[in-house]
């Protein structure tokens, strides 16, 4: 028995080795509470069995009762502990080495059940939470508050132990470090983990420094795709971040993903009930976790689950995460990572399909857009932000002039961004007219598009302000678009070089500003930003200024052949119609220049304004 306990590294205590002891009683008890397992001579008569038998059964203490053969068994009220029995005579031999042999298989058993790491941790951290607890009930002889507190916790804790008994235990959020951090304790258990960086369900990852080091194998961190273009500082700072996580720990992988990158398919284990997509991953004792909301009180806990079946299904998802993400490597910087996570998904590359009508185009074209756009216009934000400020500044301008409401009429509304950035601004505008109940300073708000995946883009983007604060119309413009229905501003994004053929001559302008007209009130304006064509006098010729266009794209991260098919298959940006020139036609049609206002350093992209004088003749 010593020789495979000592295989085992077990410390032993052998109690007839202990014969000075005085309070025999008090000592038993020490010594059993801190064992691992009990091991026990059964056929001598001993007066503590009982006691010992009895106290380690309490306290779930794996027994085992050795006797020698053909002599009587314990009491059932024992509690039938397990029995080795060993030869009642020393010289047979053989007899013994069967007994050695069942000794070992039992510990075997044991040692992967009862007398694992994992079982022992649980035991001895029971034993400690016992033990303190007792201290606070001996520390209040009399009825006291502080128990009544100490029973909610208490209570708290085993009402962790959701439906399903052992296979789901849930936890608040606040444990959830300890909890992962437990798992160091085993050794050769991979771990994969999601961490879902579009929320706060973990905020420990916001700081230089989490708070979190795990022993995970790898990890996915989603984040917000718009973390690529507009918040790069933020993305840069997780990039630190997980620089010091892989110097942190070995053999550990890290992959980076966001949302719109995977499969639309793949279901979180936790379906709706999950906050965000956080996972925990433990595939070879098939246990996964993750956040949810408790179903009585609201609050966030940690659900740790145990299934086969249901493991599976967070396998799937899991995998469908890595599927779409990039590896991020000690080397990366924000370009490379940024770079590595294009290419993976195609994004900034155009396809000879699109050269084609909007609405005949295929999905990849929509389902990336708002990310290829800004792949192909670096500066595409600034571009936006500079048209919604021309626009308010007309609402302004004509609000000023007629006090009263003014209608708005957006062409190619695509995915709602400039929307998204005009509403905002309404909204602020009227408070005051709401609250007085007059008149607001915005009344119609149109936005059409001719693409019908455009349309629905927008209007999930947009939410509950479709229809209440701006009117989404699938029209294509100028035939489909109402002449009967007069607007004070028209304005779009990215659409003129759509409307206009400047290879078909100025007629194609000609006939733009009339339809306008058709559709303006006096005193109305239109706002459009875009690509424009390079002014004479701009002193830089068409070539180097798509030169400096794809050198942006490329410091923005996109492949010299991505960069190099975009200018390629966009000819009608590139040779658009020049602001000079469409200031001469609109001016011919009786439309007044407001001027034009350059966005960023690239010498094609412009805000471009005119007014129609108050006084002037309907068309």
């Amino acid at each position: 028995m010593r020789k495979q306990l000592a295989e085992r590294e077990y410390e032993i205590y052998d109690w007839s080795q202990q014969q000075h002891i005085r309070n025999i009683g008090a000592e038993i008890e020490n010594q059993l509470s801190r064992s691992d397992l009990v091991i026990l001579e059964g056929s001598s008569g001993r007066p503590n069995l009982a006691f010992e038998v009895g106290f380690a059964r309490r306290a779930d203490i794996p027994v085992i009762v050795l006797k020698q053969e053909d002599t009587a068994a314990l009491p059932e009220d024992f509690g039938a502990p397990k029995y080795l029995e060993y030869p009642n005579d020393a010289s047979w031999e053989a007899n013994f080495k069967r007994f050695e042999a069942d000794l070992r298989r039992l510990l075997d058993n044991l040692q992967d059940g009862v007398l694992s790491p994992g079982h022992r941790e649980l035991r001895r951290a029971r034993t400690e939470f016992n033990h303190r607890v007792q201290q606070i009930l001996d520390s209040y002889p009399k009825d006291h508050s502080h128990l009544y507190l100490m029973d909610g916790l208490v209570r708290a804790l085993a009402g962790g132990i959701r439906e399903g008994g052992q296979s789901i235990i849930s936890a608040h959020s606040d444990y959830y470090v300890r909890m992962f951090n437990a798992l160091q304790k085993r050794t050769g258990l991979r771990v994969k983990a999601i961490a879902d960086l579009t929320d706060d369900t973990e905020p420990f990852w916001k700081s230089s420094k989490p708070d979190l080091s795990t022993p995970v194998g790898e990890r996915v961190f989603l984040v917000d795709w718009k973390l690529f273009f507009e918040r790069e500082a933020e993305l840069s700072r997780y990039i630190v971040t997980w620089h010091k996580e892989l110097q942190r720990h070995r053999d550990y992988k890290i992959f980076v993903a966001t949302k719109e990158d995977i499969d639309p398919r793949a279901r979180h284990p936790f379906s709706t009930e999950a906050i965000g997509l956080n996972l925990l991953l433990v595939e070879d004792d098939a246990t996964f976790g993750g956040y949810c909301r408790n179903r009585e009180s609201g609050q966030q806990v940690f659900i740790m689950e145990h299934d086969e079946h249901r493991c599976d299904s967070a396998r799937v998802f899991y995998n469908a995460v890595v599927e779409g993400a990039v590896e991020f490597e000690p080397f990366d910087d924000f370009v490379s990572l940024k770079r590595k996570w294009l290419k993976k998904h195609q994004i900034g590359h155009w396809d000879l399909a699109w050269n084609q009508q909007t609405e005949r185009r295929p999905p990849a074209y929509f389902d990336r857009y708002d990310q290829h756009v800004r792949c192909w216009i670096p500066l595409y934000n600034d571009l936006i932000s500079e048209c919604a400020a021309a626009v308010a500044r007309e609402v302004l301008h004509i609000r000023q002039g007629t006090g009263k409401p003014v209608n708005l009429l957006e062409i190619g509304h695509g995915t709602g961004s400039l929307i998204s950035q005009i509403l905002p601004w309404i909204k602020h505008l009227s408070r005051p007219s709401e609250a007085l109940g007059d008149l607001p300073p915005v009344g119609r708000y149109y936005a059409v598009d001719r693409a019908e995946r455009m349309h629905n883009i927008a209007r999930e983007h947009l939410g509950d302000d479709v229809n209440s604060r701006v009117h989404l119309l699938k029209q294509i413009a100028w035939q489909g678009v109402r002449d009967d229905l007069r607007h004070d501003v028209i304005f779009g994004s990215l659409v003129l070089h759509f409307m206009l053929d400047r290879s078909a001559g100025q007629g194609s302008a000609d006939t733009f500003f009339k339809e306008s007209l058709r559709r303006l009130k006096p005193g109305g304006s239109l706002v459009f930003s875009d690509s424009f064509g390079i002014d004479e006098g701009s002193g830089m010729d068409v070539d180097e200024a798509v030169r400096h266009w794809r050198e942006a794209m490329i410091a923005h991260g996109l492949s010299e052949e991505y960069a190099t098919g975009f200018i390629s298959g966009n000819s009608d940006m590139v040779g658009a119609f020049s602001c000079e020139e469409l200031k001469e036609i609109a001016a011919r049609n009786g439309l007044v220049s407001v001027g034009d206002r350059s966005v960023g350093t690239l010498p094609f992209f412009k805000v471009l304004t005119f007014r129609r004088p108050a006084h002037s003749e309907e068309t």
